[in-house]
């Protein structure tokens, strides 16, 4: 994304008046949703004074949430250059999805060992449900829904915490990789094929089908920051 025109806004919502929460805590809140949803895209210039008047807000809470966000690993802070929406870098990429296709595999291959009929009935509804969804939002919401079901069934707690404590980076990715169409559709099928070998007890190929489908993202993910990284050095 180039220079934000000075006419522009961000995509924001208004804050609201939350009880108990503290204004910086709302607008914090704010923020981290609308990056991790794509509305604030990576490597976009964060202008603290029009992020307040948008919200409504002083500076004061808005600077206290670039910090927050910050120390999310989520903005980037530099003095006298201001706030950015922190891009992955490679090594960044590669290292989360070289880690997520090891345990969501293992965990697709425990889920194949352990999961009940009614536990594969609800994968496979699920499956049936995203194939009927076209929201951005919704559809995130279902797909996390299904990886986080299948590493509960794999009946290994530590694979449900590991996977869980990158979840919010993974589903960003996901928001982007939403808007895909031909993306969309071949996630779709991918986690057919997988439930597919849960629902034959079939250890290797659950593994094997997960781990696919993790490299696939991986390599739409790569593709993607590639041409976000081409468009800004043509600004």
């Amino acid at each position: 994304m180039g220079k934000q025109d000075s006419k522009d806004k961000y995509k924001l919502s208004a804050v609201d008046s939350i009880e108990r929460l503290p204004l910086s805590e709302q607008v914090y809140l704010t923020l981290k949703t609308a990056i991790l949803t794509g509305e604030l895209m990576p490597q976009e210039k964060l202008n603290e004074v029009k992020i307040a008047e948008q919200l409504q807000v002083s500076a004061t809470p808005v600077r206290e949430a670039f910090r927050k966000l910050a120390k999310d690993n989520l903005v980037v802070i530099v003095p006298w250059k201001g706030v950015t929406v922190k891009s992955d870098t490679p090594e960044e990429i590669v290292a989360l999805y070289q880690v997520r296709e090891v345990m969501e595999g293992l965990g697709a291959r425990l889920c194949a060992r352990h999961a009940t009929d009614e536990q594969i009935k609800e994968l496979r509804e699920i499956c049936k449900e995203m194939h009927e969804i076209e929201d951005a939002t919704e559809r995130v919401e279902v797909n996390s829904r299904f990886h986080t079901m299948i590493a509960h069934y794999s009946g290994n707690e530590r694979v449900v915490e590991y996977l869980a404590s990158f979840r919010e980076r993974v589903n960003r990715d996901m928001y982007i990789s939403s808007f895909n169409a031909v993306r969309t559709h071949d996630c779709d099928d991918e986690h057919d094929h997988i439930v597919d070998a849960i629902e034959r007890h079939d250890e290797v190929a659950a593994e094997n089908a997960m781990r696919q489908h993790i490299n696939n993202a991986f390599i739409f993910k790569k593709a993607n920051a590639e041409v976000q990284h081409k468009k800004l050095n043509e600004v």
